[in-house]
């Protein structure tokens, strides 16, 4: 099961996720980009990098909660359903 809820991350859902559509998303992302900009000028090339590879690090992490969270919530569900089917 876990090859195919990996399948299904890969190749589906973290592209659908991902996808930036709507208002608020679009605003966070504009936002962000001008915060970055700002920082970008306000630092060295040394400070930049290290920053850089913080902010790639903290997204690495955000990424692996967003992946344990969907096998999570998929394992729980099929939990689920298979319980209440034995009730049923």
């Amino acid at each position: 099961m876990k090859e195919i809820l990996e399948k299904l991350w890969s190749e589906y859902l973290w592209e659908k996720c991902t996808a930036i559509d709507t208002d608020e998303e679009r605003s966070l992302a504009k936002s962000a980009i001008k915060l970055h900009e700002k920082a970008n000028a306000l630092l060295n090339k040394e400070q930049r990098e290290a920053v850089e590879k913080y902010v790639a690090e903290l997204c690495d992490i955000d990424t692996l909660f967003a992946k344990k969270a969907f096998f999570k919530g998929c394992e729980f569900a099929i939990s689920f359903l298979l319980e209440a089917g034995n009730h049923g």
